[in-house]
């Protein structure tokens, strides 16, 4: 029995470390594509962001690649009847499963363990590189299209080239917020990534006040723009993109905030009561705190459901192997892409539209957040089914 069990661990280990590198690395040809066309981000940086995409995809790739591990050898196993030679011989389908299970349980856990160093490693890694390709991005869009406009609309840069010693030509800033129009002879852009702000040096420059009446020269000026606004995804923060250490300080927070704030509202219509000013109960500023505390319940939601959502996805693994594998065993076809597909098919009805529904009740709070497992343990009871039928006949 040793020797089937080795033989069935070493096969599928072989089989799912070649369609792991091999799938994704399909997947990172797609990511790095995305990311350059998403950020603008130059040829030059794109080859640094291979080993963070990779590790950002490797938990897309890990549960698909072990169903098709599974599959491609139990399919062959039980295709070429040597799974009834193994009960003819009084070892039962458990005896061998039992490993594989016991293998796609490490491979969930070790997934888990993936999926926060793509959190941790890999996308602080992909916004370090495109902090770093900031400058050359800036400029490649205003060479390409003369014109940048940061996303809130209230810095916009016009420029009528830029040269080969990268400084702008006659460029005009309109700095809406501050209503003045800056025009300079020429200019250059240099990056504080410390400071995360990008420096605009303008020389011979003109500002003019628009609709205030007034307008000055000088030989130089600089202006700062925060790199968020270049580069709006570098510093996007969420739920999915905290370690699971900070999820649960963010939730306290959070928390603790909420109920500072009610309670002030709770003081406030009380003291309003006492003075006789009930109407001040649907004051704007109470509206606004109820406000307020909504979009912060739904902050505390996203992040309630975080964990619970990473420990399923992680684990599917298992209930993927949990149905692939005696499913394969079942249809005893030879043929591993109709054992797989017919695997793939209740993974691709059934698993990932319960998830994302369950995910996002639990994210507008309608559900707790365990009810992202929901897909598994239907996932499961099917792969249960399975079980039994190949245990019985």
């Amino acid at each position: 029995m040793g020797i089937i069990v080795q033989y069935i661990l070493r096969e599928l280990c072989l089989t799912f470390l070649i369609g792991f590198v091999v799938f994704t690395c399909l997947l990172l040809v797609v990511g790095l594509i995305q990311e350059a066309i998403d950020n603008h981000v130059p040829l030059m940086y794109v080859w640094e962001l291979v080993p963070f995409v990779f590790v950002k995809m490797s938990p897309i790739s890990l549960p698909v690649t072990l169903l098709l591990a599974v599959t491609i050898f139990f399919a062959k196993m039980s295709g070429n009847n040597e799974v009834i030679a193994l009960k003819a011989l009084g070892v039962p389908p458990k005896a061998f499963l039992l490993p594989v299970f016991a293998l796609s349980l490490f491979v969930s856990v070790v997934g888990v363990g993936i999926n926060e160093a793509a959190i941790k490693w890999g996308r602080q890694g992909i916004n370090t590189v495109l902090i770093r390709a900031a400058e050359d991005i800036l400029l490649e869009q205003l060479r390409q299209t003369k014109q940048f406009e940061t996303p809130d609309k209230q810095i916009t840069i016009i420029v009528k080239g830029v040269d080969e010693q990268r400084r702008l030509i006659e460029p005009t800033i309109m700095l809406k917020k501050e209503s003045i129009t800056i025009e300079a002879r020429s200019a250059h852009i240099s990056m504080d990534f410390s400071a995360r702000t990008a420096t605009v040096r303008l020389l011979d420059v003109r500002v003019i006040g628009e609709g205030r009446g007034f307008e000055f020269s000088a030989p130089e000026r600089e202006e700062q723009i925060p790199l968020t606004q270049i580069m709006p995804t570098s510093e996007r923060v969420s739920a999915s993109s905290m370690h699971l250490r900070q999820i649960q300080d963010e939730k306290k927070h959070v928390a603790e905030l909420i109920e500072q704030q009610r309670r002030i509202i709770a003081a406030h219509q009380t003291f309003s009561g006492v003075m006789g000013s009930v109407n001040e109960w649907a004051s704007p500023q109470i509206g606004e705190a109820k406000q307020w505390i909504r979009r912060h319940q739904s902050y505390h939601a996203r992040l309630s459901v975080e964990p619970p959502r990473r420990w399923a996805t992680g684990f599917c693994c298992f209930f993927f192997v949990w149905l692939g594998a005696p499913l394969a065993i079942w249809m005893r076809k030879s043929d591993f892409f109709a054992s797989f597909f017919a695997c793939f098919v209740p993974i691709l009805i059934l698993y990932y539209p319960l998830l994302m529904l369950g995910l996002d009740q639990a994210k507008k709070g309608n559900l707790p957040p365990a009810c992202v497992w929901t897909a598994n343990i239907c996932i499961g009871i099917i792969g249960l089914w399975f079980l039994r039928q190949i245990h019985r006949y």
